[in-house]
């Protein structure tokens, strides 16, 4: 008898957004947690992701994840949807803006990146 197949999911990235000035300007911990938000992503709901989460998974200190936080935003890889409630336990919840979001195409933000000088 055949083992059942297990539907693998994966994360594929636009090679242009990779080549991209805003991708090749961010920290290591903010492509990190570019990875790990997206493994939350559906498509009709905000990605729920907080700053002691992410410290946590990346292994960072608490400013150093609100800084990869912050990359992510300022280069346009995410949007900030709901902000936290810390006493109902509530974590930001983000758009992914180069994924879809309820039955919207993707903004690409990111494309319209600068570097500061």
């Amino acid at each position: 008898m055949a083992k059942p197949l297990i539907k693998q999911r994966y994360i594929a990235q636009n090679i242009d957004m990779i080549r991209s000035p805003a991708y090749e300007s961010l920290s290591g911990n903010a492509v990190k947690l570019m990875i790990l938000i997206q493994t939350q992503w559906r498509q009709y709901e905000p990605v729920a992701y907080s700053i002691s989460e992410a410290q946590k998974r990346i292994g960072c200190c608490r400013g150093s994840a609100q800084k990869a936080f912050q990359e992510l935003e300022s280069h346009g890889f995410i949007k900030l949807i709901l902000d936290a409630h810390f006493h109902k336990q509530l974590a930001r919840r983000w758009r992914i803006t180069f994924r879809d979001y309820n039955d919207q195409k993707p903004t690409d933000d990111w494309r319209k990146w600068v570097a500061e000088n």
